[in-house]
């Protein structure tokens, strides 16, 4: 009888230490990838831990046909966050009353962070007139709203029952209004929750409910 030898070879999967890297043989991280990267299913990050640092930092983001690709704010038709001023040239003395942005309330979301307003030649010495009484004091109403009619947002900037005043004598002469307007995109960064009623019962204290989801 012929002795039957047969060789097995065991592999025993040890734990190593090191850093890979791809199209890079100076990896400076554990996983130093030189290039492009595709994942045609999910990736999971478990403990990233803080970073500490900042500046330099790449988004990644997926396309429409699934490619991860690096989020190039330069080259986007927009950002997650948007910055714009408007700039209103001899308006009313009665302020801006209704004016349409066309920028879609489905896609995103318009707040107003800021305003000023000038006379002639940027001159800031602009007070306000009570058409009521000159006891009065009018606040002021400044804000972006949704126009449901038209689906786009709407800018407001006027005081109740007030003119704009200028000039020595502070006759109705024309303003410019400046609005700081800030604009977030919908699906991106910017979730809409639904509004919050707080009945205070004429009472100057009270207690809001937890928006949904937080």
């Amino acid at each position: 009888m012929k002795n039957l030898y047969i060789l097995c070879s065991i592999f025993i999967s040890l734990p190593f230490w090191g850093q890979v890297g791809i199209n890079t043989h100076t990896p400076s991280t554990e996983l130093d990838v030189q290039g492009s990267v595709k994942i045609d299913e999910k990736l999971y990050l478990e403990n990233p831990g803080n970073s500490t640092q900042i500046r330099g930092s790449k988004l990644l983001i997926q396309k429409t046909d699934k490619e991860i690709i690096e989020y190039d704010i330069n080259q986007s038709k927009y950002g997650p966050i948007n910055y714009a001023q408007f700039i209103f040239r001899e308006t009313s003395t009665n302020g801006l009353r209704s004016y349409d942005t066309k920028i879609s309330t489905k896609n995103y979301i318009v707040t107003l962070q800021g305003y000023y307003f000038t006379a002639e030649n940027n001159n800031t010495n602009v007070l306000l007139k009570s058409n009521e009484n000159d006891n009065y004091i009018e606040g002021y109403q400044f804000y972006a709203y949704p126009n449901p009619a038209t689906e786009t947002w709407f800018i407001r900037a006027i005081v109740n029952n007030s003119t704009f005043r200028s000039g020595g004598g502070y006759n109705e002469n024309p303003v410019d209004i400046f609005l700081n307007i800030i604009i977030y995109r919908n699906g991106f960064i910017a979730k809409t929750i639904d509004p919050v009623f707080v009945d205070l019962n004429n009472s100057e204290t009270g207690t809001a409910p937890l928006p949904l989801g937080f």
